[in-house]
């Protein structure tokens, strides 16, 4: 089955006589309408008759996110979701917490970070515009309430002056390693002990600390550019001459409020509870990839990556050297950090050569295709990843489907398909109905649009509050969708095809994930499959 049941318990154990391993096929077909039956990714033989064997994984392991707090995810310590859900109440009923922003992020601290700029080497010209920012602190922001008037206040979203600056400094990838901004929302290594003691660090961060992006060691402030009205038409024309400037001050105002915030309701938990997201999630987090890959999938035949980064395709190519050839797109895009990759099992697949679709939409790394041999058949392999509405998802199909070079075609896929319709998403049914038009059947079998392969929402402490999930209703502002396929032409059958949230093979229904021990906000997926060629008329 689909491994879709509820279940904690351990997989069965492989069949050791036919009449048991009929029962064990039989109970994997009713595809989890057995209650507490959950069967192991490839366990038994897959077929009778001679068929080759294809055990096939697709996975979408996650590009690495930034902000270990910027989504729910299912945490074993309790005093997470009691943290989470403080912040949440802070957020949506602040009370008397709603104080002023000069209470938080006060008047002689924007002082000294006037005073940093008139000393550092900042352009005459932006600095020139600090009577201007000074202004707009007195007779604007310093009155404004932390989070009616800060932190939920869309135009200044939508004036991108703190999500620019968070984005530019958040986690700086220089050419030493990772330097990161003194603040709640990233992996920053220090101890935040006070709101004194974090306001030292930021300012040496922004004034004092350097990164080379490959051009020289250049200071971080420098790394801010201007603002544009013709990109983002809420900024006006003098926040636009001043937006360098008031970036900083912005950031400033916005750390301020979240460490206040963590130090009040956070107390001396939260600094351990971001330290164990971020090894899990971010540190630690290709090598626990690379450990599910080994351990729970070691007998995965062609295995499907999307989003996979530079650090894990080091690894893979080390780790699967001597039994999988790890492909990677020609049009690989290193900077992006992000790719469409195959590891294909040297003694089942052979001569595989890229051939390139013309991009149509999508970026460079998101499709790979090769041409190849599969147990000695001419085979298409495809691994694609969708943009986050799926919108692209359809015209790929179409422009792979016109460009195949053989009539057997085998394609792992993050189709980012939604359970429901809507014009902005790309509906699941829909994308249905056109790979069923290209000849093409799904592992799922019949589609179950509830059959999901993601389950995520947001939190408060990200800045796009107006898309945060209270944890009552993770479900209804969730992104709970059926996103991840693997589809084949009639040249292949399957046996059997699982889903798994844990790492362990098993699909454990209605958690959020990542998890500490589940690093990525996809499920893997994987379907036993049989090459069925001698079968049908070529």
């Amino acid at each position: 089955g689909d491994g879709s049941v509820s279940s904690t318990s351990r997989p069965l154990k492989m069949a050791t006589s036919l009449h048991t391993r009929a029962f064990a096929l039989v109970a994997c077909a009713l595809q989890g309408q057995v209650r507490g039956v959950v069967t192991p990714p490839f366990a038994g033989p897959a077929a009778a008759g001679g068929e080759a064997r294809l055990r096939t994984v697709s996975w979408n392991v996650a590009a690495v996110n930034n902000n270990p707090f910027e989504y729910w995810i299912t945490h074993p310590n309790p005093a997470y979701k009691q943290l989470m859900e403080q912040v949440e109440r802070f957020i949506v009923e602040p009370g008397e917490d709603d104080v002023l922003v000069k209470e938080v992020f006060t008047d002689e601290m924007f002082q000294r970070v006037v005073e940093r700029i008139k000393k550092s080497q900042m352009s005459e010209e932006d600095k020139a515009q600090l009577s201007v920012v000074s202004r707009m602190w007195v007779s604007d922001f310093r009155e404004r309430r932390v989070v009616s008037g800060f932190l939920k206040d869309a135009v200044i979203g939508k004036k991108r002056l703190a999500s620019m600056p968070d984005r530019i400094t958040n986690t700086i990838q220089a050419a030493g390693g990772f330097v990161y901004r003194p603040t709640v929302i990233n992996c920053y290594p220090g101890e935040i002990t006070t709101l004194d003691s974090w306001f030292a660090q930021w300012l040496k961060f922004f004034f004092d600390e350097t990164v080379d992006l490959g051009k020289g060691p250049k200071p971080v402030y420098s790394l801010l550019q201007k603002i544009k009205q013709a990109k983002y038409p809420d900024i006006t024309a003098e926040e636009e001459a001043a937006s360098v400037p008031l970036q900083i001050v912005v950031q400033g105002i916005f750390d301020a409020v979240l460490v206040n915030l963590m130090q009040t309701k956070g107390g001396s938990i939260w600094q351990g509870l971001r330290k164990d997201i971020c090894e899990s999630l971010n540190s630690k987090k290709n090598t626990r990839v690379l450990e599910i890959l080994q351990t729970t999938y070691r007998d995965a035949d062609v295995v499907f990556l999307q989003e996979a980064g530079n650090q894990l395709l080091d690894m893979l190519r080390d780790t699967y050297k001597s039994t999988h050839e790890l492909v990677l797109p020609r049009n690989y895009n290193k900077k992006r950090n992000q790719n469409s990759v195959m590891l294909l099992r040297n003694d089942l697949v052979s001569s595989t050569q890229e051939y390139l679709i013309p991009e149509d939409g999508w970026e460079a790394g998101d499709l790979l295709v090769v041409k190849t041999k599969v147990a000695g058949v001419d085979f298409t392999l495809g691994s694609f990843h969708g943009d986050t509405n799926g919108l692209l998802t359809i015209p790929m199909l179409r422009k792979v489907s016109a460009h195949l070079q053989t009539e057997a075609f085998l394609i792992g896929l993050d189709a980012n398909t939604h359970e429901f319709e809507s014009k902005s998403t790309q509906h699941v049914v829909e994308f249905e109905q056109v790979y069923k038009y290209h000849g093409l059947e799904s592992n799922w079998g019949t589609l179950d649009a509830s059959r999901y392969t993601t389950f995520n929402a947001r939190t408060y402490l990200q800045p796009q509050l107006n898309k945060a999930a209270k944890s009552d209703e993770l479900a209804k502002k969730g992104d709970r969708n059926p996103k991840d396929f693997i589809l084949f032409t009639r040249h292949v059958k399957s046996s059997g095809t699982w889903r798994d949230n844990t790492g362990k093979g098993e699909w454990l229904n209605d958690i959020v994930f990542p998890s500490l021990d589940f690093p990525s906000d996809h499920a893997v997926i994987s379907a036993d499959l049989r090459i069925v060629v001698d079968k049908v008329e070529l």
